[in-house]
């Protein structure tokens, strides 16, 4: 039987998505030391959390482009009779890029477990996990409602333009997709700054009952925000040329 050995590009792709992963981790360390420092944290703490965040932002990644570009979506159909849906066969598309970011946040997770302990509370991670994925969907869905609704003000081209080649338009972009991927990239920042280690750390890697409830409430009710935005434009199947739309945009990502 031959042996499948895993192509190279995406042996490429993993390798440069935990690389970005540590990478954006210092960056997020350096500049809280640079903004007053960790405080009550310990490095490993942070550790911790940051890959909490990141497993919880990258499994919502998967299917997050999808929402993003729902206005592009819109201006790009705006000509036709098409109504721009929020369709399952269009959302549910995955994009592998956010699992990579997934994997390097749960090394982060095991590492801050293995060093701080495991217990009780450890077993309420998964439950954070869930919570702030929802969240993160359910703002993205937020502002990709707004997007549609006015991607004249929302929906940018940038047209690149050289003397001796023909003009390229690079991919439309959503202000609003970029104003939630930079919120959520920079989660970890307001959470040190505001909550104690306590939330997260008892003293095993796990939060504390009022965090996990918090966490639950919050996800649940800005996942529900978002559904209610998209209420009436909710299928599971997209039309046609929506359909169509969307697998250009996930075989050109």
């Amino acid at each position: 039987m031959a042996e499948r050995r895993m192509p190279l590009g995406a042996l490429r792709g993993l390798a440069l998505g935990l690389t970005l992963s540590v990478v954006n981790l210092f960056g997020v360390f350096l500049t809280l030391l640079a903004l007053g420092g960790l405080g009550e944290w310990t490095g490993t703490q942070f550790i911790g959390l940051f890959g909490l965040v990141e497993v919880a932002t990258g499994a919502a990644f998967i299917i997050g482009p999808n929402i993003w570009h729902l206005p592009v979506s819109e201006a790009r159909l705006a000509r036709s009779p098409v109504e721009v849906q929020f369709a399952a066969s269009t959302i549910f598309i995955p994009h592998w890029a956010g699992g990579v970011k997934g994997i390097a946040g749960f090394a982060f997770v095991c590492y801050a477990i293995g060093r701080e302990g495991f217990g009780v509370a450890t077993l309420g991670l998964p439950l954070i996990i869930v919570a702030v994925c929802a969240a993160a969907v359910g703002v993205s869905m937020v502002f990709a409602r707004l997007g549609v609704a006015r991607p004249d003000i929302d929906v940018y081209e940038i047209v690149v333009r050289r003397p001796t080649h023909p003009d390229y338009a690079l991919p439309g972009i959503s202000l609003g997709a970029a104003v939630v991927q930079l919120t959520l990239n920079i989660g970890t920042f307001p959470t040190v700054k505001i909550l104690p280690p306590t939330a997260f750390y008892q003293p095993e890697f796990g939060p504390s009952p009022e965090t996990l409830l918090w966490a639950l409430a919050g996800g649940a009710a800005l996942l529900g925000l978002g559904v209610a935005a998209w209420w009436g434009r909710l299928s599971w199947r997209a039309p046609a040329p929506q359909q169509e739309e969307a697998e250009e945009f996930a075989r050109a990502g």
